[in-house]
């Protein structure tokens, strides 16, 4: 199985993975080089790239699962939509992309995020950290037009399918 980790930082994910005894083609990228460097001195073996542009550093149809905690948090959301369609691009048939991101709707993401934020401003001071809030009727439009299928989301405080992460996440698979 290949996976990717799209914003590995320092290799939380590669860590668990290998002190589980994985076997399989693991993928990291991130934009802080010292925090790709740390993953690959942690998980040698394991392939991690700095990578700064709104792509999958992997080639066509050649990895099983693709995975990213709270990226889509903190870009726009046009590099969000190219994040996905190079995605599907780098998926097997049958792959999967599984994401978080924060919804406006979601109460403690309002409450604890954007009335955060717009307390910050109302007082005149600068947002020194991007928060991007998604809509999941956006993120099916981008699932339509791309060419995903069995689009999933679960809250962030779901316990059933996963841990709770805080975050809402989103669920998608190339057809196969």
């Amino acid at each position: 199985m290949s996976i990717y980790d799209l914003g590995c930082g320092c290799g939380r994910t590669a860590q668990a993975l290998q002190r589980a005894g994985w076997r399989g083609r693991y993928i990291g990228a991130d934009i802080v080089a010292e925090f790709v460097s740390e993953l690959k001195r942690k998980c040698p073996g394991f392939e991690a790239h700095v990578h700064r542009r709104p792509s999958i550093v992997a080639g066509d149809s050649s990895l099983d699962i693709i995975f990213h905690w709270s990226v889509f948090t903190h870009i726009a959301l046009e590099d969000c939509f190219l994040y996905l369609e190079d995605s599907f691009r780098a998926l097997k048939p049958g792959g999967k992309l599984i994401f978080s991101f924060l919804e406006l709707t979601d109460q403690q993401h309002y409450s604890a995020v954007f009335e955060s934020r717009l307390k910050r401003r109302r007082g005149s001071k600068t947002l020194h950290l991007l928060d991007t809030f998604l809509h999941r009727e956006w993120i099916r439009l981008f699932t339509d037009r791309i060419g995903f299928s069995e689009l999933a989301f679960t809250d962030g405080q779901e316990s059933a399918l996963h841990p709770p992460i805080w975050q809402t996440v989103a669920m998608m698979v190339k057809p196969i």
